[in-house]
């Protein structure tokens, strides 16, 4: 079943997804499910990810100063 929305979105964003979708042939409608069902399977994707590995990389540090931080006093106390 299919359900009425309304919602804002940016202006620039929305000629941009009206664009897309008459190039390819479609609805604006079945553009946005489209997107949503896309952004959402991923979403999951990273949900069933540990933490470690959805945050691998994303601090750059090197390894000595790492190991340099981890080594103070007082660091694992709180």
């Amino acid at each position: 079943m299919k359900r009425k929305i309304g919602t804002v979105l940016d202006e620039e964003l929305l000629w941009k997804a009206k664009r897309t979708a008459v190039e390819k042939k479609e609805s604006f409608s079945q553009l946005l499910e489209d997107a949503l069902t896309y952004y959402l399977s991923m979403h999951s994707e990273q949900r069933k990810k540990g933490a470690v590995e959805r945050t691998k990389g994303i601090l750059k540090i090197n390894p000595k100063a790492l190991k340099k931080i981890m080594t103070e006093e007082g660091f694992y106390e709180s």
